[in-house]
């Protein structure tokens, strides 16, 4: 095909169209690295809403004394405190909300399991001064 307009010269086909020659780009500058980035607010307080979760569930599962059992109960609202205020704060991550939905439940469990625990040894201290 020849085709007036460009000199009798047809561009070369590629598999997306004609290939127009490039023309020359500018100077390559080097690139430098981005200073740091700024923090997501709230990340601080979702870390810890987290951590203070994990600990509350741990001290759940060692709430056979009544004192664990407490702490736990305190850890967990701590915990559910620090996650609203990330989550207010803008923190739109996956830790705010794990932390602040660990924390509620570890919260729950450590209240029913004191709870019970107390209910059982006051029943048994109930029973034994019975006998006596």
């Amino acid at each position: 095909m020849q085709d007036p307009n460009f000199n009798n010269q047809v561009p070369p086909q590629g598999p997306q169209g004609p290939q127009y020659p490039q023309g020359p780009q500018g100077p390559q500058y080097p690139q430098y690295p981005q200073g740091p980035q700024a923090p997501q607010p709230g990340k601080g307080l979702a870390i810890a809403s987290l951590v203070l979760g994990i600990i509350a569930v741990v001290f759940w599962w060692l709430s056979a004394t009544v004192v664990l059992g407490i702490i736990g109960v305190v850890c967990g609202i701590v915990g559910i405190i620090l996650g609203v205020m990330a989550k207010k704060q803008g923190n739109t991550s996956g830790i705010a909300t794990a932390g602040l939905v660990l924390s509620i439940i570890a919260t729950a469990l450590c209240a029913i399991f004191t709870i019970a625990c107390i209910a059982c040894v006051s029943s048994v201290a109930g029973g034994l001064s019975s006998l006596y």
